[in-house]
C-alpha cells in the first residue's frame, strides 16, 4: 500500500482522511502489522488511491490472501498464530535508454565486450567519441542475456555547468528502482550499498553507469554478484578499478576511415558517399572521425542535398575558434570539433539560434518544451518548431517526448555564445523568467498534493512566463517526478546566484515532495538552501523554521546528534524572537527523542514545556495534543493520578476539535491511569469507549490493543467470562491481522483457562469432602 500512496502523493493523513479510516490504523498496515484488513476497508483505500482495475484486483488479491501458503497439504495441522507477510514481487527494471539510430562499425568493440573476462567493464575514450552509442547498442543486444533486467544512470562525470551525481542517490534510485520503499531505504551510503548488493547476490542483471566522473563514484555501485554485467563508460581511465577491481578496460578510439564512411552512408545514402568520396574523407579528417562531429555534418547536409561536401569543408576551414571548449579537450580534436558545432549553429534560423544559446542558461539536466518557452519569452506554439530546428541538427537531443538535453559539449558550446553574444542581462531575465515558471508549476502542483498548507510569498511573474497548472493530483504527481531533479538545480542556482526572493516558494514546493518520496538528503538540501538564505538576510524567524525542519529531518534518519544540536538552534532563536509556537514545536519532538531513549523523565519535562509554550501562545489544536502528551507521559513515569487529570482535559478539547484519533489514543491512557490506580470500572468505561471509536474508524490493531486492555481490568474484577471474551475477540482480530502479538493474547488465554480449570477443581473437591 505504501507504494501506491507514494505513487498518488499522499501523506498518511490524507489518505486515511480520504479513505474514512484512521491514521493509526492505516501506519499499521503500511508497517507490516496488519496484513489483511478487512474487505471493506480495502474498499476504501483502493477507491481513495484511484487505482486502475488491474491495481485494484491485485491489491484486494494480496489484501485477502496473503502470501502463497505452498506446500500445504489439507489435512496439515494449522500453524500457530504468528506473523504473516507478503513477499514484495522480484521487479524486473528496463532502464536503458534508446538507441540511436544510424548506428555503423564497431564491430570489433561490439565482440570485445561479447568477449570480455570479467563481469566489469571500463569503456573509455575522448568526448564525443561514441562511448555511451557504443555501450547502449550492446547492451540492448545483450539484455536477453539478463532476466532479471537493467539498471542505468548517468552519472554526469564531465557535464560543464553541474556537479556529478552522488553515487548516494544513485543508490537511492537503484534501491527504488528494485522495489524497495522509500522508507525502507536506510540513509547513509555504506548501508544503501549493502543492501543493493544483498538485492544482487542472487540475480543476473545488467548495469550501465554512464560518464562516470572517478573510481570513488564508481566503487559503491559496484554488486558484489559476478552474475551481473557492470559497463562503466568514462574520459577518464579509472585505472584504480583496473588495479582493485580487475576491470577489464576496452578503449574506444575515433571511428576508422570505412566507418564513418558506413555511419554518413546510413544517413546520406551511400551513392552520395561514393560518388564524393575524396571530399568526404577530408570531411572526416576535419571532424576527427568523430561520431558526434559527423552526425552534425550529416544532419545538415541532409537538410541541404545541393550543398557540395567540398564546401562544406571549407566552411568549416575558415570558423574562427573560441576558447572555452579547450578545457574540456582530450587530444587535440577541440578546435576542429567547434568548427563543426560553428557550422551547424550558423544554419539555425535567428530564433532558433537565440534559443541555442539560452538553453544553456538552464542548469539542466533537462528542459521541458513550456520551460524552454519560458526562457525565451516565447508561446509554446512559437517555439516547437525551434526546437525542431534545432533539434533536426542534432544540437539538442529530445531524449523523452517533449524534453530535451545537451550533449555536454554542446552545452559548453552553448555557453560560450551566450557569453560572447548576449548581454548579461538578458541572462539575468531568461534565468528569472524560468525561475518563474517553475515556482507557478510547482506552487499549483503541491496545492494540489498537500492541500492545506499555509502559503509563502510568491514573486509576481514576468511578462512571457509560460504557466503551467497540473489537471489532477496523478498529472501533479508525474510532473514533481519529472522535474525532480531541475527543481533542485534551481535551488541551487536560487543560492548560489542571490535570487533570494525564489527560494522559499521552491523550497515550499518541492520540500513535502521529497519527503512524501523519501528523498530525505534532497529535503535537508532544500531545507539548507532556505537557511543560506535566511542567514544572508538575517531573518531569525526564517533561521529558527529552518533549523527546525532539518531537525525534524534528522530525526526521521535516525541521526540524532544533528538532530540534538539543530534543535537546539531553533529553540535559541525562537526563543530571541519570543516564537512561543515554533519553542514548542521544539520541545514536543525533543519529547519523542527522550522517549525512544527511554529517559521518561526527561520526556514529560520537554512535553509540560511544550504544553507551557502552546498554551501561552494561546493555540488549541497544538495545546490539546500537547495535553495528551503530557499525560501519556506522566503514566510512563507512574503518575496515574497526574496522568488522569492532563488526559481529560485534553479529551474535552479534543473532541471540541473532532481529533477522533486523539480522543481514542486519550481514552486509552486513561483507561491505563485507572486501571494503574485500581479503578477498574472506570477503566472498563475509557477502554469500552476507545473501542467504539477504533471499531467506528476500521482501525483494527488498535481496537484488538485495547482489548487486551479491556481483558485485564475485566479479570482483575475476576470477571473470567468478561475477559475471556475481550482475549478471543482480540485473538481473532490479531490473527486475522497476521499480527505477532495473537501469540501472547494466545498465551494469557491458555493461562486464563488453566486458571478457571484449577478454580473448578477447587470448587469440586470442597464439595466432595463436604
Amino acid at each position: 500500500m505504501r507504494a501506491h500512496r507514494t505513487k498518488a502523493m499522499l501523506t498518511q493523513e490524507e489518505l486515511a482522511a480520504q479513505a474514512g479510516v484512521s491514521v493509526r490504523h492505516l501506519r499499521e498496515i503500511e508497517a507490516g502489522r496488519v496484513t489483511a484488513p478487512r474487505a471493506s476497508t480495502v474498499r476504501l483505500l483502493a477507491d481513495a488511491l484511484g487505482l486502475s482495475d488491474s491495481e485494484r484486483a491485485e491489491f484486494q488479491r494480496i489484501a485477502r490472501t496473503g502470501p502463497a501458503e505452498a506446500g500445504m497439504t489439507t489435512d496439515a495441522a494449522p500453524a500457530p498464530p504468528g506473523p504473516r507477510t507478503i513477499p514484495a514481487p522480484q521487479i524486473r527494471p528496463a532502464q536503458l535508454p534508446a538507441q540511436v539510430t544510424g548506428f555503423a562499425g564497431r564491430v570489433h568493440q561490439l565482440r570485445d565486450l561479447d568477449g570480455a573476462p570479467n563481469p566489469v567493464v571500463l569503456v573509455v575514450g575522448e568526448a564525443g567519441v561514441g562511448k555511451t552509442t557504443l555501450v547502449i547498442r550492446w547492451a540492448h543486444a545483450a539484455a536477453g542475456s539478463y532476466p532479471d533486467g537493467q539498471l542505468y544512470v548517468n552519472l554526469r562525470g564531465f557535464d560543464p555547468t553541474r556537479s556529478p551525481v552522488d553515487p548516494t542517490d544513485v543508490l537511492h534510485s537503484f534501491l527504488g528502482a528494485l522495489g524497495v520503499a522509500a522508507s525502507r531505504i536506510p540513509n547513509d551510503r555504506d548501508s544503501r550499498a549493502a543492501l543493493y548488493r544483498s538485492l544482487l547476490a542472487d540475480r543476473r542483471m545488467l548495469i550501465v553507469l554512464d560518464n562516470a566522473a572517478g573510481t570513488d563514484q564508481v566503487r559503491p555501485l559496484l554488486p558484489g554478484n559476478s552474475a551481473c554485467r557492470v559497463l562503466i563508460t568514462s574520459r577518464d581511465r579509472l585505472t584504480g578499478l583496473v588495479v582493485s577491481d580487475a576491470a577489464y578496460m576496452l578503449t574506444v578510439p575515433p571511428l576508422d576511415i570505412e566507418e564513418a564512411r558506413e555511419l554518413l552512408g546510413l544517413r546520406l545514402g551511400s551513392r552520395r558517399v561514393e560518388a564524393e568520396s575524396a571530399d568526404f574523407d577530408r570531411l572526416i579528417d576535419r571532424c576527427q572521425h568523430l561520431p558526434i562531429a559527423l552526425a552534425l555534418v550529416a544532419a545538415r547536409l541532409a537538410a541541404q542535398p545541393t550543398v557540395t561536401v567540398h564546401a562544406l569543408a571549407a566552411q568549416i576551414d575558415a570558423a574562427v575558434p573560441s576558447q572555452v571548449l579547450d578545457s574540456l579537450a582530450v587530444g587535440d580534436t577541440t578546435t576542429d570539433i567547434r568548427a563543426v558545432f560553428s557550422w551547424s549553429y550558423q544554419k539555425l534560423s535567428d530564433g532558433a539560434a537565440r534559443l541555442f544559446r539560452l538553453l544553456a542558461v538552464h542548469p539542466g539536466p533537462d528542459i521541458s518544451v513550456e520551460a524552454a518557452a519560458s526562457l525565451a519569452a516565447v508561446e509554446p506554439a512559437r517555439l516547437r518548431p525551434l526546437l525542431d530546428e534545432i533539434t533536426r541538427n542534432h544540437l539538442v537531443h529530445e531524449h523523452r517526448p517533449g524534453r530535451y538535453e545537451f550533449h555536454d559539449l554542446l552545452r559548453a558550446y552553448a555557453i560560450e555564445l551566450a557569453h560572447s553574444q548576449d548581454a548579461p542581462e538578458e541572462w539575468d531575465e531568461a534565468l528569472r523568467r524560468v525561475l518563474d515558471h517553475y515556482i507557478h508549476a510547482a506552487g499549483a502542483g503541491a496545492r494540489l498534493l498537500f492541500p492545506h498548507r499555509d502559503e509563502v510569498t510568491v514573486p509576481t511573474g514576468r511578462p512571457g512566463v509560460v504557466r503551467v497548472a497540473p489537471a489532477g493530483r496523478s498529472a501533479a504527481l508525474a510532473w514533481f517526478t519529472a522535474e525532480h531533479q531541475v527543481l533542485l538545480n534551481m535551488l541551487d542556482v536560487t543560492v548560489e546566484q542571490g535570487f533570494d526572493a525564489y527560494v522559499a516558494p521552491l523550497a515550499w514546493a518541492f520540500v513535502p515532495f521529497a519527503n512524501l518520496r523519501g528523498h530525505w538528503h534532497d529535503e535537508l538540501r532544500g531545507h539548507r538552501g532556505a537557511l543560506a538564505v535566511a542567514e544572508r538576510r538575517k531573518d531569525l524567524a526564517g533561521q529558527g523554521r529552518s533549523h527546525l525542519a532539518m531537525a525534524a529531518v534528522y530525526t526521521r534518519i535516525g541521526e540524532t546528534g544533528p538532530a540534538e544540536r539543530h534543535y537546539q538552534l531553533a529553540l535559541d532563536i525562537f526563543e530571541r524572537i519570543g516564537d512561543l509556537v515554533g519553542g514548542g514545536h521544539v520541545h514536543s519532538n525533543l519529547a519523542r527523542i527522550r522517549e525512544v531513549e527511554t529517559r521518561h523523565e526527561a520526556a514529560l519535562r520537554h512535553s509540560q514545556e511544550a504544553l507551557r509554550l502552546y498554551t501561552k501562545a494561546d493555540h488549541p489544536r497544538f495545546r490539546a495534543r500537547a495535553l495528551s502528551g503530557v499525560g501519556w507521559y506522566q503514566v510512563a513515569v507512574g503518575d496515574y493520578t497526574a496522568a488522569l487529570g492532563f488526559c481529560t482535559e485534553a479529551l474535552t478539547s479534543l473532541r471540541e476539535i473532532g481529533d477522533r484519533d486523539g480522543e481514542a489514543a486519550t481514552l486509552d491512557t486513561l483507561g491505563y491511569a485507572h486501571s494503574h490506580l485500581g479503578d477498574h470500572d472506570r477503566a472498563i468505561t475509557c477502554y469500552e469507549d476507545a473501542r467504539r471509536l477504533h471499531h467506528e474508524d476500521g482501525d483494527r490493531y488498535n481496537e484488538a490493543l485495547v482489548l487486551s486492555h479491556l481483558g485485564d481490568s475485566y479479570l482483575a474484577l475476576g470477571r473470567s467470562q468478561d475477559t475471556a471474551w475481550a482475549w478471543n475477540t482480540a485473538l481473532t482480530i490479531l490473527t486475522d491481522l497476521g499480527h505477532p502479538d495473537a501469540r501472547s493474547i494466545q498465551c494469557r488465554l491458555e493461562t486464563l483457562a488453566q486458571s478457571v480449570h484449577r478454580d473448578l477443581g477447587d470448587v469440586g473437591d470442597d464439595t466432595t469432602s463436604t
